[in-house]
């Protein structure tokens, strides 16, 4: 009876001992293929009910709220409005550009969240995030002289905040090209 109970008592330490590297190894593959998907799921748009997500809310604040009045293209005096939506580095080209008394960009003239001129635009849609860890993309699609086009921007997570890296324009051009 003794011997049968340390057989059992081995057994069960045996099989105790087998399931944990394999729950490593699981782990480990499940990472390594997560890591992989991130660029599939931002170059993978959401569909239209998609749920909303914080960097989408940033885009949809950006374009719905600060549009024709608090425009942080537009701002010269106070800083904080551009760095509330946009990267350090792009925050800096945007704020250095509006700087100077002709930046490289007629501000009065072009709307940079469109790169066109306010009249022309019409009929704006913020589309759900695209999200991959601290990388999203949003599309932003609007009427420019009645002709359908979009905005593709770029978002990385700062210090937990959704920030605006980059803005590719319906030309091909980004804005950070255009303020260099």
């Amino acid at each position: 009876m003794p011997r049968l109970q340390f057989f059992i008592g081995l057994l069960g330490i045996m099989v105790a001992c087998q399931s944990k590297p394999k729950q490593e190894t699981e782990t480990t593959s499940t990472t390594a293929t997560a890591s992989v998907d991130s660029a599939a799921l931002l170059a993978k748009r959401p569909a239209a009910g998609a749920p909303r997500s914080a960097s989408d809310r940033l885009v949809r604040s950006l374009y719905f709220e600060h549009n024709k009045t608090e425009n942080p293209f537009r701002e010269k005096k106070d800083r904080g409005l551009v760095d509330q939506f946009f990267a350090k580095p792009t925050a800096d080209l945007i704020w250095n550009d509006a700087q100077k008394s002709s930046g490289k960009v007629n501000r009065t003239k072009t709307n940079l969240l469109f790169n066109a001129p306010d009249d022309a635009i019409k009929k704006m849609w913020v589309e759900p995030a695209a999200v991959a860890g601290t990388r999203a993309v949003v599309y932003v699609t609007f009427e420019n002289k009645g002709k359908p086009e979009e905005i593709k921007i770029d978002l990385q997570q700062v210090a937990g905040r959704w920030r605006i890296t980059d803005m590719l324009y319906p030309n091909r051009k980004q804005l950070t090209e255009l303020l260099r």
